[in-house]
């Protein structure tokens, strides 16, 4: 009889794991402590209507309820805001995502066709490589509004300095790509190759200037201001329709005994569980606007793809090499504490 052998599995494939609990629960990603402070101060605002319900209740004898029913529609309306707000948030993260998958997919065919297309003459390739492999930071430090990042220090060298010194790094990247192409055409490459990569970089302008866009026009504000404004208004006069579901006690007597009615712990207590949806809506769309930031907490996780993108690339360079010459195998891993294989050279001319 067939044993199977203690360290393997019968099924090889990886178990999902699936935890409701922990979604529910976790606060690592989670809006709630961004929006926690507001659902306190409208928690504190009903307290302080109940207790003005109490006082006039006590003293003249009116009652400042008012019907709920008018609350039910307009609480359906401002949800229906809320999702139409946070589904636009999330559109413009998926065509950020989208672009950066075009990025990603671009960079690796402009590395395969140099390596494919050109003889490696006098360096061209490793130098078309390391400034391709440059080019997806510079766009990443661009959409974040910084100038210089360790990445570009070790790949360029002194040149980094020449990108942190223009308002748009990209298009000098972009520029050099295009030189080398040009000095290539006189490196025996084809000119159907020479119009293919010219293609793939001016696709890859085209995603740089989408991800610009989606960065420079947010949302319009006026209609973010009026969701909250709608929002305000729906949860300051909540307290007042939710009096008419609750009893409450004498004044005097709840407060001179210390023994609070249940309305006036009740309302509050829903009033904050209403406003924590309407505010974590609110809030994600507002996260979403923005996938490039990394004080959002749905940004793109730009520096992995980075890195990404470079590996692929160092790995396309280094098995060419393996065809000609032997190559440093330590390399191919960039996670390594290893000499980087580009780390003492610079390339933009």
């Amino acid at each position: 009889m067939n044993q199977e052998s203690p360290g393997l599995s019968q099924d090889s494939e990886p178990k999902l794991k699936y935890s409701f609990w922990a979604g529910a629960l976790l606060i690592r990603g989670s809006v709630t402590p961004r929006v926690l402070p507001n659902i306190l101060v409208f928690g504190l605002i009903a307290f302080i209507v109940v207790l003005a319900q109490e006082v006039v209740t006590h003293k003249w004898g009116n009652n400042l309820a008012i019907p709920v029913g008018p609350f039910e529609a307009v609480g359906a309306v401002l949800g229906l805001l809320l999702v139409l707000r946070t589904s636009s948030g999330y559109d413009r993260w998926w065509e950020a995502r989208k672009l950066w998958g075009g990025i990603v997919n671009q960079c690796r065919t402009l590395g395969t066709q140099a390596v494919s297309y050109v003889p490696n003459a006098s360096g061209w390739q490793r130098r078309f490589i390391r400034l391709t492999a440059a080019l997806p930071y510079v766009i990443r430090d661009n959409l974040r509004g910084r100038k210089e990042s360790p990445e570009l220090n070790r790949l360029l060298g002194e040149d980094s300095k020449r990108i942190a010194a223009v308002k748009h790094g990209p298009g000098v990247i972009f520029l050099e790509l295009s030189n080398i192409l040009k000095e290539a055409i006189d490196k025996d490459l084809h000119p159907m190759a020479f119009r293919s990569m010219e293609e793939n970089r001016g696709e890859l302008l085209n995603h740089v200037g989408g991800c610009e866009r989606i960065r420079t026009t947010p949302l319009a504000r006026s209609s973010a201001t009026q969701v909250k404004r709608f929002i305000f208004l729906f949860l300051v006069s909540l307290p007042f329709a939710l009096l008419r579901q609750f009893q409450f006690g004498d004044f005097a007597t709840t407060v001179m005994d210390m023994q609070f009615s249940t309305g006036i712990f009740m309302v509050p207590m829903f009033v904050m569980l209403v406003s924590y949806p309407l505010l974590s809506l609110d809030r994600i769309g507002m996260e979403l606007q923005n996938p490039f930031d990394p004080r959002r907490l749905d940004h793109l996780p730009l520096d992995r793809i980075c890195e990404t993108i470079e590996r692929n690339l160092i790995e396309i360079l280094d098995v060419e090499s393996l065809d000609h010459e032997d190559a440093d195998a330590e390399t191919l891993d960039l996670g390594r504490k290893t000499r980087h294989p580009f780390a003492s050279e610079t390339y933009i001319s």
